[in-house]
């Protein structure tokens, strides 16, 4: 190895001790070679990993750098053959031989100290096992995960299902539901009440929303509701958007998912239409009341007038019946309007409703139909029937040739509106010589009643009756 080429082949040695020689130079290149290019493969697959502790970083560089160094001193054996200096040679083969001895021991002391670790480093075998174990749980996670989803989807389906019968039950309907958190902040709405949006709400309290009277009240049973964990329920009337409402509310605390209160939760139901009609039911009670005792009144008097006037019990039933019954169908047409008023035409045709084949030929009905009030109705209904009655003894009815005609319009200043019963054709008419019930009714009752003013003469071609009702008395025109 000290001997260089140059002086091989000037000395002229043997054949053998030359091969020898360039053998081992060879040799000693690609052992070289090797040694320098596994250190860059190894480096480059442990870059491409990129998985390892600080350690064995550590470790793995100076393992690299031990290959790397012994593949310099093999390369300082190859230079060494062209050196001609035998003390150059020696000392640079001996500084690399030095460094990978210490590298050698370096990377050793290291193997040493991971020699537990890599021996608790799965074999090949053991790492199969554990993928195709870890892949069946990979595969059961996913059955699983399919099974929830289908779950989750079939439980969105139902809540989805139950959210939209929730909102048609609720479309419509006058019931609000609120939910609020513990600082009385509405957090979620749902069908407000007219007139209110869900940003004129969300995040404001009832204080904000409703007058301070109706707040107070509201906030302070709400309050009640989460302080004692009990539900509430109240009325409460104010104005909202120029209206007065009134609403039931019924209220309950709000818990969260461990059980705690952390708000309220309302129903509310507008009841503003039940209360009006409340109080018009009750307006019309007392109307009735009124009127019943005043219809009492006029059956007394009825009654009274009626058995003064007749010889006996039967005359003074069919009398007093039929007057009673006058009365019953003029109330029948206030009860068909909820005592609003009636119709004067109709109230003229159900008087002459047992002639009714006469209408437009024995009997003609003429005016611009009009709407009277009550009191005009029944005071003017008993007027009709004691003339029909009266047409029916005595005058055009009791003719098969007679005539009625009854007209109405108003007059010229429209302040009053006059009525005219005229038969013709019937019997010749003689004045009576005492005033009956009928006359009395017509001419004293119905005229202060009404206010108006009632002429009722006897010509000799029939009866007339004229009737001047103030305006005051109609409710509307037809």
């Amino acid at each position: 190895m000290g001997i260089s080429l140059t002086s091989l082949f000037d000395t002229g040695q043997d054949d053998w001790t030359s091969v020898l020689v360039v053998l081992n130079a060879v040799a000693d290149g690609v052992i070289a070679a090797a040694f320098l290019l596994v250190p860059a493969v190894l480096l480059y697959l442990y870059k491409q990993r990129g998985e390892s502790s600080q350690g064995e970083a550590a470790l793995v560089k100076l393992f690299l750098l031990f290959v790397f160094a012994v593949g310099l001193v093999h390369f300082a054996a190859v230079f060494s053959q062209w050196m001609p200096s035998q003390q150059l040679d020696g000392a640079l083969e001996g500084v690399l031989k030095g460094a990978a001895a210490l590298l050698a021991l370096a990377t050793g002391l290291g193997l040493w100290w991971l020699a537990p670790y890599l021996s608790s480093v799965p074999s090949r075998d053991r790492l199969q096992s554990e993928i195709a174990a870890h892949l069946k749980t990979l595969e059961e996670l996913s059955e699983t995960r399919l099974q929830l989803e289908e779950r989750v989807a079939a439980r969105t389906k139902e809540l989805a299902e139950a959210k939209q019968r929730f909102e048609i039950a609720l479309r419509g309907s006058p019931i609000s539901v609120f939910s609020q958190d513990k600082d009385l902040h509405f957090t979620w709405a749902h069908n407000l009440p007219a007139g209110l949006a869900d940003d004129q709400v969300l995040g404001k309290t009832d204080a904000g929303i409703v007058p301070a009277e109706a707040a107070e009240k509201l906030m302070a049973a709400k309050r009640k509701a989460m302080e004692t964990d009990s539900s509430q329920e109240l009325e409460v009337d104010f104005e909202l958007y120029a209206r007065e409402r009134s609403f039931y509310v019924v209220i309950e605390p709000l818990r969260g998912p461990d059980g705690s209160v952390v708000g309220a939760a309302s129903v509310a139901v507008d009841i503003s239409e039940r209360k009006a009609n409340e109080d018009h039911l009750r307006l019309l009670l007392r109307e009735l009341t009124h009127r019943s005792k005043n219809l009492l009144a006029v059956i007394h008097a009825i009654a009274r007038q009626t058995a003064s006037r007749t010889r006996s019990v039967d005359d003074f039933l069919d009398r007093f019946s039929a007057r009673l019954y006058a009365i019953g169908c003029s109330h029948d047409l206030l009860i068909a309007d909820d005592w609003h008023g009636a119709s004067l035409r109709m109230l003229v045709e159900q008087q002459l409703e047992a002639h009714a084949d006469g209408f437009g030929a024995r009997i003609a009905i003429e005016g611009e139909d009009v709407m009277l009030k009550p009191e005009a109705v029944q005071n003017l209904g008993l007027a009709l029937h004691e003339l029909t009655a009266n047409a029916e003894k005595y005058g055009s009815l009791s003719d098969p040739k007679g005539e009625i005609r009854i007209e109405w319009n108003f007059c010229e200043d429209a302040a009053q509106l006059k009525l005219v019963w005229q038969e013709e054709g019937g019997p010749a008419v003689t004045p009576p010589e005492r005033s009956g019930f009928g006359r009395a009714m017509i001419e004293t009752v119905v005229g202060r009643a009404l206010e108006g003013d009632v002429t009722l003469s006897f010509p000799a071609e029939g009866v007339r009756c004229e009737m001047v009702i103030p305006a005051a008395q109609v409710t509307s025109r037809g």
